[in-house]
């Protein structure tokens, strides 16, 4: 039995991959498939953070959506032997861009988000939703049914800080394990231009690009995403 658990993206809850989770079912029967909250996470307790967040996941196969996918990849680089593939959904080796990673969140927009986020949350999420639904045909009512998490407003903002300081290009670059990274051509947050940079990082990764999805990946074409991780698991396993 394969056991897959799914990571959710920043401020998001457990609950928003669950149409993830039902499509997963249906695809891969046999699997059991657990949808995680991300724990309280910040920079200067990230080991330890990473560690309790490794002991609530069965060992097998990890699906992170953005944060979730990059979070995935640390878990990955530090506890290899516990899992046997890596799927990321909407997700960068570096949300925020570098000299040498322009293909990411520009710098100046990922710090006026922030400084926006410590004056106003509630009216931030309202922006992010906006921004993550941003592309789809359905961002109406995708903005409006966000599954938000119940942090409060510091956790939230250290989850964040994260997120711009994260790079996953050396464990990418290194791993040795089957990954999947699945991109979207509407998607507001993460380029679908990194394509090339993330097949150069690890070229033995499998990319698949939704033409008609935005950053909400998960929950605007959970059945696309689960046909393509069935078919990436089934092929690793020939």
């Amino acid at each position: 039995m394969t056991d897959i658990s799914l990571l959710p993206g920043w401020a998001m809850s457990a609950q928003s991959m669950q149409p993830l989770q039902q499509a997963l079912a249906e695809r891969l029967p046999q699997a059991r498939i657990e949808c995680m909250d991300l724990p309280p996470l910040q920079m200067s307790s990230l080991e330890p953070d990473l560690a309790a967040l490794a002991e609530r996941l069965r060992p097998g196969v990890l699906v992170g959506w953005s944060l979730g996918g990059m979070l995935a990849v640390q878990l990955l680089r530090r506890y290899p032997e516990r899992f046997s593939a890596v799927v990321t959904l909407a997700s960068n080796a570096c949300f925020a861009a570098r000299p040498d990673w322009p293909e990411a969140m520009p710098q100046a927009v990922f710090k006026d988000f922030y400084a926006a986020a410590r004056q106003d949350q509630p009216r931030c999420l309202k922006r992010f939703a906006l921004l993550v639904s941003q592309g789809s045909e359905q961002a109406r009512s995708l903005s409006k049914a966000m599954p938000w998490d119940h942090a409060d407003e510091e956790q939230r903002l250290h989850a964040l800080a994260l997120l711009a300081v994260l790079d996953n290009r050396r464990a990418l670059s290194h791993s040795t394990v089957p990954m999947l990274h699945c991109l979207a051509a509407g998607d507001a947050l993460v380029p679908v231009g990194v394509a090339p940079a993330l097949q150069a990082l690890n070229p033995g990764a499998r990319i698949r690009i939704n033409d008609q999805a935005s950053h909400a990946l998960p929950l605007e074409h959970p059945q696309w995403l689960a046909e393509q991780i069935g078919d990436f698991l089934a092929a690793e396993h020939d």
